[in-house]
């Protein structure tokens, strides 16, 4: 059994409505040197939780899609970082079309988790602190949410 929560506030809002962000990211492979661009649209970054057997899952869930030239198919990747890791990792990715080529739940990281591309992740990143979800989220440096404030006033009063 799986239970998907979301919170709601005011920055949660901000994020869920965020008009998507579109960059063009150059990447160089390490080894050969070859250079690629993609044209990376980010359309969400949000905060979730997920109860399911292996236990809790706390983070940031991301929805972007790639396209790495005008002719290309785009591919949707939707990726997460849980609280306490220092990289994003992709959850799942799909084509337009239906072809699947990964698919986990939110925060599954057995087997072989694969890592985002590092300036695709800095991207993710810059669109989390601009919602205000997370206090700390540089590269390597273990991932702390912003902390979630009870209106208990409102609740109080709906009662």
């Amino acid at each position: 059994m799986t239970v998907k929560t979301r919170n709601h506030r005011s920055a949660s809002r901000k994020a869920e409505s965020m008009q998507p962000v579109t960059e063009i990211v150059t990447t160089t492979h390490p080894r050969s040197g070859l250079r690629t661009s993609y044209r990376v649209t980010v359309s969400a970054v949000e905060r979730a939780e997920v109860i399911s057997e292996s236990g809790v899952a706390v983070g940031l869930a991301a929805r972007l899609t790639i396209q790495d030239g005008p002719g290309r198919r785009p591919v949707t990747i939707m990726a997460s970082r849980l609280i306490g890791e220092g990289d994003w990792y992709t959850d799942a990715m799909t084509e337009r079309g239906g072809r699947v080529h990964r698919s986990r739940g939110f925060g599954n990281r057995q087997g072989s988790p694969r890592r985002l591309m590092s300036d695709v992740a800095d991207m993710l990143t810059i669109c989390a602190y601009d919602a205000r979800l997370i206090e700390q989220g540089e590269p390597g440096q273990p991932l702390k949410l912003t902390k979630v404030r009870a209106k208990r006033k409102k609740a109080a009063a709906q009662a």
